[in-house]
Parts: C-alpha cells; sequence; structure tokens
C-alpha cells in the first residue's frame, strides 16, 4: 500500500462492517465473489463445473451497465447513452436481428432516460455493490 491515499485509485469507497474506511476494486472484488461462490455451488452443491470458467466477453458483459428487461425477460449490457451493445435471454445471447426485434434499429432501451439522472445513477450504484 502507498504512503498516500488518492481516490483516483478505488472504484468504490465504503465503510465495512467495524466502520473501517475501505479501498475497493469493484472489479476485482467482483471476480473473487463470483468465483469463490461458483466453487461453493459445484463443490458443495453439485452445480455444472462450466461456471468455473467466464471467457473474457461473458466478464465484461456482467460487469458494467446490465441491467434486467422485465418487460422482455433479457439481460441488456448498456453504452452510456442508453444504447442496447449486447442482450440475453437467459444464457442465450441475442442475435443483432432479435436486438433490434425487441429495441428498434437504434438499439434503443426505452427506460434509460428513467434511470439517466443523479438520483438514480448513485442508487444504481448502491445497488450493484450488493449485486456483484
Amino acid at each position: 500500500m502507498s504512503e498516500y491515499f488518492s481516490l483516483s485509485d478505488c472504484d468504490v469507497i465504503g465503510f465495512d462492517l467495524d466502520h473501517t474506511l475501505c479501498r475497493y476494486r469493484l472489479k476485482e472484488t467482483s471476480r473473487l465473489i463470483y468465483e469463490s461462490f461458483a466453487r461453493y455451488l459445484v463443490e458443495h452443491k453439485g452445480y455444472d463445473k462450466d461456471l468455473l470458467t467466464l471467457t473474457p466477453a461473458t466478464w465484461d458483459f456482467c460487469f458494467k451497465g446490465l441491467v434486467v428487461d422485465l418487460e422482455d425477460g433479457n439481460l441488456v449490457k448498456l453504452a452510456e447513452d442508453g444504447t442496447v451493445l449486447r442482450a440475453t435471454h437467459g444464457t442465450n445471447d441475442l442475435s443483432t436481428e432479435e436486438i433490434i426485434k425487441h429495441y428498434g434499429p437504434k438499439r434503443e432501451w426505452k427506460h434509460f432516460n428513467s434511470l439517466n439522472t443523479s438520483f438514480t445513477r448513485s442508487g444504481i450504484l448502491f445497488i450493484s455493490v450488493f449485486i456483484t
């Protein structure tokens, strides 16, 4: 650990249960949580070992900008402007044609503007810490 603390080195800053200030590196922390939970499910609950293997594309999909489209039942990866980059229905990737069928030729998720406020972004960040 360096002698100086810089907020730019952290993705999220929070307090641990004993009120200790913690620096979280979200990407590494998320991977550790996923790998630990997946290993538990495989070793103790009999889940398929495929859970232990994540491709970089799969990990990127799950990491940032992911929303649940409750109307269509899809997991949707959004760009910063609300454009649908990728989507899945369950574990099945949607093709470009299927994405256009659900979200139109501009690939816009219609609820993006309701998420795109300072209040909602901070709420989503707060919730995402518990989900990831």
